[in-house]
């Protein structure tokens, strides 16, 4: 679908000033200091250059990106293609440098005029050196985010190599689509692309994100036995957000209550249950408040559709277990739902290397995504959603879930939970939904379990029947 946007032709000798004021002010003065002749394309807000490039109807190929890297010389801007990715051990070469990805969470202190998340491929304006990738001269034409998740320019390549200061140019990036690899040259294909301190970085992170005010409450009143309804709403209310989703999700067919639910005590009470909707609020509270890219294999839409579809699959298969082995429907579609919270910490804190992993998992779609993440980051998402959960002091079933949802021999604490979401996912991704992994349910964990394979596939099809519910609910989270 195409979505119309406004197009303005600017001469600096006759500015049209209601959509230059878009534009971060630190560009702006490059832009009228540099560029006579430019255009700028304001269009619906989006959360990443291809989402931009596609309302706009322009191929990502003709869109430019920047890359901020640092060693002890300083800080450097590297301008490339979006649709390509670095060759670090190219670019080091070249440069004689052993240069370093600067972290996601610092870059907002270098740009401090933009949005978060749109960084300008224009180093002049934030006093930063630049180099220029060979490939972004072919172009007939460059596009490229000014600092703001609504607007294009559009110049041509004469005038962007001018708007850069002619800086220096080579070739230090690849298509992504290269990055294709068979599993016994990943790892040279991963130290090509990756810069080498990434790994060290990630197995030295100690910063932890913040567990959310919401959350650390709805806590508290689940270790008070006298919480009721009433108490949880008033937790809920103060998060106008929160209490939507809830809302929502009481009115949703789901649940078959006939009637409009306008509150949120109504909606614990009669609908819901007081256990499911505070683990209900707990995982969307800690689900939102970890930022990511919304696009790609493993960006916010892609976590949230499977999360969504997971908890409400492993929720339903809890209520066919045996009575004595049996967990609660709220804690049960909570594991699900939480499964992949490393993926969110590696996303929302590591924003560069994940925009790699992304990369490398588009390229390579039937590799598992647990051996991409250990040969790009060096660490996978189960074991930093555990980590992260246990410092946060969340409850052991769900700690155990996240680390040993991929592992069918786990059969110590808690092993329902993880063997729950094991099957689950198993069973989504027969479906095309969800991430590469061992074909097949695993049978032991299914005797174990007392289901049975006729039971996970009924309670899988009636899940795809209500699937324009789950996807709308999905949209809204990821938004």
């Amino acid at each position: 679908m195409l979505v119309q946007f406004l197009l303005w032709v600017v001469e600096r000798t006759q500015p049209i000033r209601s959509p230059r004021m878009a534009i971060p002010l630190n560009v702006r003065a490059l832009l009228d200091r540099k560029a006579p002749h430019y255009e700028i394309l304001l269009h619906p807000r989006t959360h990443t250059l291809g989402q931009a490039a596609q309302v706009c109807n322009i191929p990502l190929s003709r869109m430019v990106r920047a890359v901020v890297l640092v060693d002890g010389k300083g800080l450097l801007m590297a301008v490339l293609p979006a649709d390509h990715v670095l060759d670090f051990s190219a670019l080091c070469e070249w440069l004689h440098r052993d240069l370093e990805l600067v972290p996601g969470n610092r870059l907002g202190t270098i740009f401090e005029d933009c949005e978060p998340g749109s960084y300008p491929p224009v180093g002049a304006a934030y006093q930063l050196d630049v180099i220029l990738d060979e490939a972004v001269e072919a172009m007939a034409s460059v596009h490229f985010e000014p600092g703001t998740h609504t607007t294009l320019i559009q110049m041509s390549c004469d005038n962007f190599r001018q708007l850069l200061g002619n800086p220096l140019t080579g070739r230090f990036s690849r298509p992504a689509s290269e990055l294709k690899a068979e599993p016994a040259a990943l790892p040279r294909a991963v130290e090509q692309f990756t810069p080498a301190r990434v790994k060290p970085d990630i197995e030295e992170f100690h910063e932890l994100p913040a567990l959310p005010a919401t959350a650390v409450e709805i806590l508290q009143l689940a270790e008070d036995p006298r919480a009721n309804a009433r108490q949880l709403a008033r937790i809920i209310e103060q998060d106008p957000a929160l209490s939507a989703q809830v809302l929502r999700y009481a009115n949703s067919p789901l649940y078959g209550y006939v009637g409009r639910i306008d509150n949120l005590q109504t909606a614990i009470a009669r609908v819901l249950g007081f256990d499911f909707v505070l683990n209900l609020a707990l995982g969307f509270s800690i689900g939102s408040s970890l930022r990511i890219p919304q696009d790609g294999p493993f960006g916010m839409e892609a976590f949230w559709r499977h999360a969504v579809y997971a908890a409400r699959l492993v929720e339903s298969l809890s209520r066919r277990l045996p009575r004595d082995i049996r967990p609660s429907a709220g804690s049960a579609y909570l594991a699900g739902l939480l499964q992949n919270l490393g993926r969110l910490v590696l996303g929302h804190t590591f924003e560069p290397e994940f925009f790699v992993l992304n990369r490398f998992s588009q390229a390579n779609p039937d590799m598992p995504t647990c051996e991409l993440e250990r040969q790009v980051l060096g660490v996978t998402h189960d074991r930093i959603g555990a980590w992260l959960m246990q410092a946060w002091g969340l409850p052991d079933t769900l700690c155990i879930a996240a680390r040993h949802h991929h592992d069918p021999d786990y059969w110590e604490r808690h092993a329902i939970y993880p063997q729950l979401v094991l099957i689950a996912n198993r069973a989504l991704a027969a479906h095309g939904l969800g991430e590469p992994d061992t074909a097949g349910l695993p049978d032991f964990s299914l005797e174990m379990l007392g289901l049975n394979t006729d039971t996970v596939w009924k309670e899988t099809d009636k899940l795809l029947k209500i699937k324009e519910i789950l996807d709308a609910l999905a949209d809204r989270l990821a938004a």
